[in-house]
């Protein structure tokens, strides 16, 4: 039987530092001509979708149209290509060295959870140059709500799986609590990662299943969903 394993991005697999902020100021100023800016805006727990509709509201008075958003994103996208060459950016602690393993076994299906819309997540994994791992996911595009971008990354593999993947062979790996709370929400198995900003004890508080300082240790985590 197959075991999904569904991957946050931002503080789990990879950082790239202030790259989104930046992108969004810059989209905003270039469609809008406004010379507000988000500094002040806490981008923490937001899915792209929700963290866009702020964003509009914070800065234009109103949330954006669907002609808006269509134009918001593809030009957002542009300028997050662009900062992410500039960032500082790296992927996280024992990432480069575990997915290759898990790719390389019939048995793992790998997939995303990710706030980002789809276009800016991609973007992301191919800076780090681990796209090529991730065929399917839940995207900050499907929805504002996490739970419900996790619900998407399963149908989309039972998809690509042509097969129904049981929620105990099921797994989603983050590193922040809304991942852990969003994930037992759906009834899966949670892998808390300790490499985002918030504490071990606040990510401890929403009772994971398993809990990582980091992914360097391929055995714990090959243990964590029952391979070793």
């Amino acid at each position: 039987m197959k075991k999904l394993l569904l991957f946050d991005i931002d503080g789990t697999l990879l950082r790239a530092e202030d790259a989104t902020r930046k992108a969004i100021n810059e989209t905003f100023s270039n469609l809008f001509n406004t010379d507000k800016s988000l500094d002040d805006l806490s981008f923490f727990a937001w899915t792209d979708l929700g963290l866009f509709r702020e964003a509009a509201i914070k800065l234009l008075g109103r949330p954006l149209d669907d002609k808006e958003y269509s134009s918001f994103t593809k030009v957002y996208a542009e300028r997050l290509q662009d900062h992410l060459q500039r960032c500082k950016f790296y992927l996280m602690p024992g990432v480069a060295e575990l997915l290759p393993q898990l790719f390389a076994q019939e048995d793992i299906l790998l997939g995303l959870e990710t706030g980002n819309i789809e276009s800016a997540a991609y973007l992301k994994l191919k800076k780090g140059s681990i796209d090529h791992y991730f065929k399917f996911g839940g995207f900050g595009s499907d929805s504002a709500d996490r739970a419900e971008l996790i619900r998407v990354g399963i149908e989309r593999a039972c998809a690509f799986n042509h097969n129904v993947i049981p929620e105990d062979n099921i797994y989603v790996i983050g590193d922040a609590p809304y991942d852990i709370s969003a994930g037992k929400k759906v009834g899966v198995n949670t892998v808390a990662v300790g490499t985002g900003l918030c504490a071990q004890a606040t990510l401890l508080a929403e009772n994971p299943d398993f809990y990582l300082k980091d992914l360097s240790d391929i055995s714990a985590f090959m243990r964590c969903i029952g391979l070793n």
